[in-house]
């Protein structure tokens, strides 16, 4: 069964690739451009996996973060920060809010596959 992921980006490049490797790794993707759309896909189906960027408008990932890992209902989904945000205060605030991994742009496919395979072990492909 294939895995979904909600990937929470709003640079269309970006997205471009990180759906590519998603998709090459047959993982379902949805895509969310905000904050406020992020939360809002996650309460209408629950992901097995959420990709989330810190820095986007409207709200940004730590405020994502926060909301998700303090509801009952999306606390448990795994949470996997990907961002161009590369210095310790920005990880140490993701990972204290309850992010469950930490990656920064730019990244390999394999990469980005190893930390999925720790979160969605019986994905088809990977």
């Amino acid at each position: 069964m294939r895995k979904n992921i909600l990937l929470v980006e709003d640079e269309k490049n970006i997205i471009l690739g990180v759906r590519t490797c998603l998709d090459a790794a047959g993982y379902k993707v949805e895509v969310a451009e905000n904050g406020e759309m992020a939360l809002e896909a996650v309460r209408r189906k629950k992901p097995d996996l959420i990709l989330l960027d810190l820095v986007m408008p409207k709200c940004d990932g730590f405020e994502v973060l926060e909301n998700l890992k303090n509801e009952p209902e999306t606390s448990k989904i795994p949470v996997v920060v990907l961002t161009a945000k590369a210095g310790e205060e920005d990880r140490k605030r993701a990972i204290e809010l309850g992010a469950d991994a930490y990656m920064t742009k730019p990244f390999r496919p394999q990469e980005l596959w190893d930390v999925l395979k720790n979160f969605l072990p019986d994905n088809d492909d990977h």
